[in-house]
């Protein structure tokens, strides 16, 4: 009798055998599929995370003040591969007469030091830290861009106290008693356009002692454009090669995994005394958003290696059972003159043959659950879904998972002659 036909028969005439392979194999290949999935998605969300937020060194004139952090340092940084964007940063301050700031120590004093708040010169204000982290969120309008000129963000505090809008202005002059500033440049003054509002959505402690350019609600983001026109107002002599971000040059990465060989690399350049500058790392952000989604891929990875072995335990252990049970046909065929290949190869199809419509239930129930599974990784993925490949490479090691079992688990047997087989069951 063919082998086929055989194997056709045995899997017919076993129904309750059958159909639990036939539920063994629909489980084991449906979370395989499952888990399969999410891995590739959770890895795919990590390399897009890596583009999106990436982690970012920050670059500050030291102690000593030799080493500049300028334009010139600026365009030679950016030169390393893994540099994708960056943000230059000033601070400096400005008199806003008439522009009412949340109070602090100055607060009914009536001095410069009671309308004096922070700016933030800035070639991106979403890229500054506090927008990074979150404790700032952008209400209305938009950010300050690298091209802007005279625009600034200021507080919901800040506008609700003034009744100022998107679209207004204010005017900030230099006057005695501001911070920062000598004689010569008395007189100058700035006026910005209102383009975005924002809202600080975490508290800070404050002290009847703290002032109110110190306050978080008083901080005004402006364009860098108009810090570099103070900065010519504040030394003429100097030119644009002067100019320094005063308050660091932040670098982003492509890849903020490789944040230590970037600096590395970076230390290696001969463009400065690098010891000289100060140099923060901070991949603070990349680290708290890819921290739920790296827990997921390494859970998925963990979950299929637990399947797999998993499989090849359970179909090991019930095919050797079953095969205890057949040891007397397996006697019989041997004596009948059928080789190990043949009786192998019998065993093999009769599992292929309940495989087979397993796979492919397998493969409709993984495709239906895949949408489900983000909520299982806590929500932190957009998309997970089965694909072709995915499903091949499942088929694939089913495949052979399915041999190896069955080799493991006939083989000691077939070996035998007939009259060993007898012997061992008298």
């Amino acid at each position: 009798m063919p082998t086929v036909k055989r194997a056709r028969l045995y899997v017919g005439r076993h129904a309750k055998r059958t159909i639990l392979l036939f539920l063994l194999f629909t489980i084991l290949m449906t979370i395989s599929l499952l888990g399969f999935a999410l891995h590739t998605a959770s890895n795919a969300a990590i390399k897009e995370l890596r583009g999106s937020i990436g982690g970012y060194f920050m670059l500050q004139t030291g102690a000593d003040g030799n080493e500049k952090t300028g334009d010139a340092l600026l365009e030679q940084v950016k030169t390393l591969d893994n540099i994708s964007r960056w943000n230059g940063l000033d601070t400096y301050y400005l008199y806003t007469e008439g522009l009412e700031l949340v109070p602090g120590a100055n607060y009914g004093t009536g001095t410069v030091g009671e309308f004096m708040p922070k700016f933030i010169g800035c070639t991106n204000s979403s890229l500054h830290p506090r927008f990074l982290s979150a404790s700032f969120q952008l209400a209305e309008g938009r950010h300050i861009m690298a091209d802007d000129i005279h625009k600034v963000v200021l507080s919901q505090d800040i506008a609700r106290k003034n009744g100022l809008a998107v679209g207004d202005t204010v005017t900030g002059s230099v006057v005695e008693g501001v911070r920062d500033w000598q004689e010569n440049a008395y007189g100058t003054q700035a006026g910005f356009e209102i383009v975005g509002i924002y809202a600080a959505t975490r508290s800070e402690p404050v002290s009847p002692a703290t002032q109110e350019s110190e306050l978080q609600e008083n901080m005004l983001f402006t364009d860098i454009s108009t810090a570099k026109e103070l900065f010519h107002a504040k030394f003429p002599e100097r030119t644009e090669k002067d100019y320094t971000y005063r308050s660091g040059l932040m670098l982003f990465l492509k890849d903020p995994a490789r944040m230590e060989e970037t600096v590395s690399l970076l230390k290696q350049q001969p463009w400065a005394d690098w010891d000289g500058l100060v140099i923060s790392e901070n991949s603070a952000a990349y680290q708290q958003a890819a921290g739920p989604i790296q827990k997921a891929a390494s859970i998925s990875l963990f979950l299929l290696a637990v399947i797999l072995v998993i499989s090849i335990v359970l179909l090991s252990l019930t095919l050797l059972m079953w095969l205890r049970e057949r040891v007397t046909e397996i006697g019989i065929l041997i004596s009948l003159g059928l080789s190990a290949q043949d009786i192998c190869g019998q065993i093999l199809l009769e599992n292929y043959m309940v495989a087979a419509p397993a796979y492919g239930l397998s493969v409709l129930l993984g495709a239906a659950l895949a949408g489900q599974a983000d909520r299982l990784a806590g929500g932190v993925l957009d998309s997970v879904k089965l694909s072709a490949a995915q499903a091949v490479v499942v088929l694939v090691c089913a495949a052979a998972v399915v041999l190896a079992t069955v080799l493991l688990a006939s083989l000691p047997v077939t070996r035998k002659r007939p009259k060993d087989i007898f012997t061992d069951l008298s």
